[in-house]
């Protein structure tokens, strides 16, 4: 055979032979592919190693790393580093799902580091979403399910996680009703579904319902988590079957990855400061308040000008006492979080520890809070992985405090201390109903809480049944808190020192058995759960109170010394137990079907009754931009419509509420004290059971549309919901010859409807700067369908059919009535400076008659806007929220002068003859009325602001760090509104006196100012 000449040329990895007799074809080939002919022998492999992060400098695990037309590859770890051989010349391709792909010449480069950009329409599209009691890429979601941006997850100064997405999701309503140090926000998902039931939503932690078994968001350490999701619609709550009515919010915290261990410290801390704060009148305004009051009532004018007796010698001396300095302080807020994760492919562990401590605004307040974490996953064989979540959080807020609103009543001359330095009890004495602000201070005051939760699951993929799964969870949680209390005579208590020390523990379990198998069959894809699963929770307390001791050398810790003592202990037991399954089944990724159903049975209802409910669901999906009319528009990246229809439930009652119960009261009988049972009584509530309560159930519609369009630069949501309460827990009141006042029963009917609207836009995007906006938008009402089953409404409790719940219902205010008109023909009692009220049925006198609905206290739409800079390394994101169209009473505006005794606010005016104020009365004017001064809430408020620097990975090799960021953030920077008063962020689940609005009593709202925190802080990892 005759030899030839072979020519060879390297094209990556492949060899490409030659013959030398190759014709023009194959050489020019080779031309065009621009190969080079090199000698084979002289091809050499280099080592490459690198590191792999994301656009935030956080390593990616898992990138896969391949040289281009060839089988070499490897991916990343759990630390984003990697290693290959490539010939010199050959270029590596990473690849990475949701992440833009890059294509990288490898030249005679021995390390090469890589930054990966998110590709927005893909990431969103297979961005794996948590469900309840499993996972779904987002493309495969039927139901109403919104991700909180996770960036708002750390980094800003709270206490509570919910603080922190408040205004970020569309649905979700968080209010926080006060600046109180270790306060908990109140939280509504879309509206209000029940009257006497509780309208939070459930929380569930790492699968594990958590708010039901007493657990408070108070207790979770938001550096500890990794995201949470909102399920909103029937069909994504109903899997939680009885506790989903009023929506769910799933947290899933960190866990270890592969890798070597990740160690990473964060910090921030800053002052405090009181914003939009009260400013009670000076000592002249004061004086000059006192004569204007004197000269309303036609009474002598008085020397000195002052109306207490304690006054008169610091009006002398022109001595004055600034309260509001008296009772605040400078606050702080601090917080530090260390954790370390790794692992191997047996074991992965995610460990972590925090302490947070703030210092109020005013003084005595405080919250503290250490806690700790560990996650940890183990691979024990090849079908079964185990692991466990377990975490201890100490929470306390001790100390006697100040009392702000006795602040804003006292007279500018009272008396601050007595000559021998103690606080003066009543500083305006002869006024006598107002006390020294500062006494709380003398108050010993133990407030602690502690909560230790801890999670085991396993899980079983048996190898002969592709697909099949089985996990076990089981949870146990223990919550003892700790109140003590004692009051002696230098805190004005006037029984000789009072006392009080009560235990309280919350103690649950859970056991639950998942079953699930998931199969892919041609285009189809089927995936089933079933589950089973057992609850308890017993709650017990125990006080003991004390009245009348010796001295207080010994505070609390020794009630039995005191004169009188009265113990109470209360027990009780809830229990549940739950069946639940679920299909979901996809065709090509465009056809989507998602079919629940659960059924839970609860002790608390009636024997005459199942104590058992059965709540379905069916929801459906179909992906347009998967169809094939669409598959060349590049202009859209997703379309996807969903329609859900489904039931959900309520427990709405406590234990015992079913059967009949009596309480013990004391009587002397035959001169012998003897105890008694009583039905019920002013100091005793006894209960009338109902051994035919049943669940309330909540049947919802929603339809939605997501879309994503222009390479992801503009995507969002809109859904329009609806959803019907039935058979409403009420208390039925009850002819007193019974010998019971009320009696709960299945009467009531309440709806809902809204729209939301979220929207998400990538302005301007190059090399170097990058600005995004998310915008959210949220508008609902509430209505009474129906009560009692007669049609009528309930005035007493403001409860009116066709209106909304949380209604208010008061007079139409007109004015005041001004010197020179006329009101016998509306009004014939009143006189200038009165209230002016419309007469609306014409009877030419004002009554009850002329009150009518004015409106609610619920939001009729919240907003919330997130405006994200990024230049180079530096960040800035923006957050603007919003509520409006509330109407809530403001007892600020009902603060009475008690005979002109008392200070008031210089916010607030009075009407005179010579002013002719038209919206606030004269000084005389007593409100006989109870006029309750309903005011619009509405507010558009700058939330925060967040101006981060992340140093570039380069710098942070070079420093042998893994990632180093510094930041700083402010919180409630400016507020727009015209609210008189602290906040106009009030809560609409207030107290009936607050509700109600009740005048001539003392103002004991505003107990704390809105305070504004600017922190700086440091992230770093180390590896």
């Amino acid at each position: 055979m005759k030899k030839q000449l072979l020519k060879h040329a390297l094209l990556c990895t492949s060899v490409l032979i030659l013959s030398s007799s190759v014709n023009a074809a194959s050489e020019k080939f080779v031309k065009e592919t621009k190969v080079k002919h090199i000698n084979i022998n002289n091809a050499k492999d280099i080592l490459i190693k690198g590191t792999v992060k994301g656009e935030g400098g956080s390593a990616l695990s898992g990138v896969t790393v391949t040289v281009k037309d060839s089988k070499i590859g490897t991916k990343t770890n759990a630390s984003g580093e990697y290693q290959l051989n490539a010939p010199e010349g050959a270029t590596l391709v990473f690849s990475y799902v949701g992440y833009v792909q890059q294509s990288i010449s490898v030249g005679n480069k021995s390390v090469i580091n890589v930054t990966m950009s998110i590709d927005e329409g893909k990431y969103q599209m297979n961005e794996v979403v948590v469900v309840g009691y499993g996972t779904q890429k987002r493309s495969d979601i039927t139901g109403s399910v919104t991700s909180v941006p996770k960036e708002r997850l750390a980094g800003l100064p709270v206490t509570n996680v919910l603080s922190a997405i408040q205004g970020t999701t569309a649905g979700l309503n968080v209010s926080s009703p006060s600046s109180v140090p270790g306060s908990s926000p109140t939280v509504l998902v879309r509206g209000v579904n029940s009257i006497n039931a509780g309208t939070g939503p459930l929380t569930v932690i790492d699968g594990v319902p958590f708010s039901n078994l007493g657990g408070s968001m108070n207790d979770i350490n938001p550096n500890d988590i990794a995201s949470i999701e909102i399920l909103k619609d029937a069909s994504a709550v109903a899997i939680y079957g009885t506790r989903g009515s009023s929506g769910v919010i799933l947290i899933t915290t960190k866990r270890g990855k592969t890798g070597e261990p990740t160690i990473r410290y964060s910090v921030y801390g800053g002052p405090e400061y009181q914003i939009k704060n009260l400013h009670p009148l000076s000592g002249p305004e004061y004086a000059e308040k006192y004569l204007e009051f004197l000269r309303q009532s036609n009474r002598p004018v008085a020397n000195p000008p002052v109306p207490n007796q304690y006054e008169i010698a610091n009006y002398n001396t022109g001595t004055t006492v600034d309260w509001l300095k008296e009772i605040s302080q400078s606050g702080s807020i601090q917080d530090h979080n260390l954790s370390i994760s790794g692992g191997t492919e047996k074991i992965k562990y995610f460990v972590s520890g925090a302490y947070q401590k703030q210092k109020g605004v005013l003084k005595g307040y405080q919250f503290t809070r250490a806690s700790v974490r560990s996650n940890l996953d183990a691979t024990v064989t090849s079908w079964l992985t185990a692991g466990t979540s377990l975490f201890f959080a100490n929470s306390n807020a001790d100390g006697g405090t100040v009392t702000y609103s006795s602040a804003l009543q006292m007279s500018p001359y009272g008396r601050l201390r007595e000559p021998n330095g103690d606080y003066t009890i009543f500083p305006m004495f002869g006024e006598t109903l107002f006390r020294n602000p500062l006494l709380g201070l003398n108050q010993d005051v133990n407030n602690r809480d502690k909560n230790l939760n801890g999670t085991f699951y396993a899980e079983v993929k048996p190898a002969f049944i592709k697909g099949l799964k089985y996990r076990f969870n089981g949870n146990y949680t223990f919550q003892p808190t700790k109140d003590d209390f004692y009051s002696g005579p230098d805190a004005g208590d006037t029984f000789s020192g009072t006392a009080s020390v009560q235990k309280e523990e919350t103690e649950g379990w859970l056991l639950e058995h998942i079953l699930s198998y998931n199969k892919d069959w041609n285009d189809h894809h089927f995936d089933v759960t079933a589950l089973y699963g057992a609850q308890e929770k017993i709650y017990t307390r125990l006080n003991v109170r004390g009245t009348t001791f010796v001295n207080d050398d010994l505070s609390f810790n020794n009630i039995g010394a005191a004169g009188a003592v009265v113990p109470t202990s209360l027990y009780s037991r809830e229990a549940m137990v739950s069946q639940m399954g679920r299909l979901n089944y996809s065709y090509k990724s465009k056809y989507l079907i998602t079919a629940t159903v659960r059924r839970d049975g609860f002790s608390a209802f009636g024997s005459a009754t199942s104590k058992y409910g059965t709540f379905p669901s069916i929801a459906l999906g179909w992906n347009i931009s998967n169809e094939r009319f669409l598959k060349n528009v590049s202009q859209i990246d997703n379309i996807k419509l969903r329609a859900s229809y489904g039931k959900s439930g309520n427990q709405a009652i406590s234990a015992y509420q079913t059967i009949t119960t009596q309480g013990v009261t004391k009587y002397i009988y035959n001169g012998v004290t003897t105890t008694g049972l009583v039905s019920s009584s002013a100091l005793v509530n006894g209960v009338l059971g109902n051994t035919k309560l049943n669940w309330e159930s909540t049947t919802g519609t929603n339809l939605a549309v997501d879309f994503s369009l222009f390479g992801s630069r503009i995507s969002g949501t809109v859904e329009v919901y609806k959803t019907e309460t039935n058979d409403v827990l009420l208390r039925r009141r009850l002819p007193a010859i019974i010998g019971f006042p009320s009696i709960f029963d299945n009467l009531g009917k309440v709806a809902n409807k809204g729209i939301e609207f979220t929207l998400n836009t990538v302005n301007i995007k190059n090399d170097n700067f990058t600005w995004s906006t998310n915008f959210n938008f949220s508008a609902s009402r509430n209505k009474i369908v129906s009560l009692y089953g007669d049609n009528l409404d309930d005035i007493g409790n403001k409860w009116f059919i066709g209106k909304s719940l949380y209604a208010i219902y008061d007079y139409k205010l007109e004015g005041v009535w001004q010197t020179g008109e006329d009101p016998s023909n509306v009004d014939p009692t009143a006189k200038p400076g009165d209230l002016k009220f419309a007469d609306l049925n014409g009877d030419k006198k004002i009554t009850e008659a002329d009150k009518s609905y004015l409106g609610n206290s619920l939001p009729k739409w919240t907003g919330g806007m997130i405006n994200n800079f990024k230049y180079k390394n530096f960040g800035l994101s923006v957050f603007v929220q919003t509520a409006q169209g509330s109407l809530i009473n403001n007892p600020l505006l009902n603060l009475q002068t008690y005979g002109g005794r008392v200070n008031i606010p210089r916010e607030l005016s009075y009407w005179t003859p010579t002013n002719n104020n038209n919206e606030a009365p004269s000084l005389t004017y007593s409100n006989p009325r109870l006029y309750a001064y309903p005011t619009k809430q509405n507010y558009w408020r700058i939330k925060d602001i967040t101006l981060s620097y992340n140093l570039s990975t380069k710098v942070a090799e070079q420093l042998k760090l893994g990632s180093l960021s510094v930041f700083a953030s402010g919180r409630n920077l400016h507020t727009v509104t015209n609210w008189i008063g602290t906040d106009p962020e009030l809560s609409v689940n207030a107290t009936p006196a607050i509700q109600a609005g009740l005048a001539n009593q003392p103002l004991t709202y505003g107990v704390y100012p809105l305070v504004t925190s600017v922190v700086v802080g440091l992230n770093i990892t180390l590896r």
